[in-house]
């Protein structure tokens, strides 16, 4: 009795040191990606790190989906964002992510077989969702605004603004902490922000409601 219970102990040790080291050779990969990215397209990435789980977390506790709803997710890189919103029970039938880089849109695809990954350029927002924009419930961004042209910028806010519906939610993340205008969409009032001190740089999680 006392063998079979060390056993099952020592079994127990074992799948959570797999589990640590399949996660620790993950993070590696991604930061690896990451990096790569980051050196061919520095101001699309706008990041020098990738973003941490408790950054991923709070954002996804803020998303507003109702039945048949969809969250579509600009600038997924790596998937840590994409994973914690798997990770809190949303469907992946109902996530679509929309990233910019193909080597990063190939690795989620790879990563997360069961959602919908679009290769393309968020400033095209509604043609890449097509029939889908109407049933966008919330929109949660990793995109570096202040790093892209202000037009390029303008665009993506204008679209976001368009396809939400009433109760709709925008989460943006950022690294600059004053509130301006210029990067908050039409139509859409702020709910909520908050600042994740325990990430790489500190960032703001901003919440946004039609």
């Amino acid at each position: 009795m006392e063998m079979r219970e060390y056993n099952t102990r020592k079994d127990g040790f074992l799948v959570n040191a797999n589990s640590y080291i399949k996660r620790f050779i993950r993070r590696t990969l991604d930061i690896f990606t990451f990096f790569t990215v980051l050196v061919r397209h520095p101001r699309i990435t706008g990041a020098i790190f990738p973003s941490s789980n408790r950054l991923a977390r709070e954002m996804v506790s803020h998303v507003f989906l109702k039945e048949g709803g969809l969250v579509v997710e600009l600038g997924s890189g790596t998937g840590v964002v994409t994973e914690a919103l798997i990770k809190a029970g949303i469907h992946p039938d109902n996530i679509i992510a929309i990233e910019y880089s193909a080597s990063l849109a190939k690795k989620l695809r790879k990563r997360f077989p069961t959602i919908h990954v679009i290769e393309g350029d968020a400033a095209d927002l509604e043609l890449l969702l097509g029939d889908k924009k109407s049933q966008v419930t919330t929109v949660i961004s990793g995109l570096p605004l202040r790093s892209l042209p202000k037009s390029t910028s303008e665009k993506i806010l204008h679209q976001i603004s368009s396809i939400l519906p009433s109760g709709g939610r925008y989460i943006q993340f950022t690294y600059y902490f004053r509130q301006t205008i210029l990067f908050s969409p039409t139509r859409i009032k702020p709910k909520y922000s908050k600042v994740i001190w325990r990430n790489l740089p500190p960032a703001r999680v901003d919440v946004f409601e039609v």
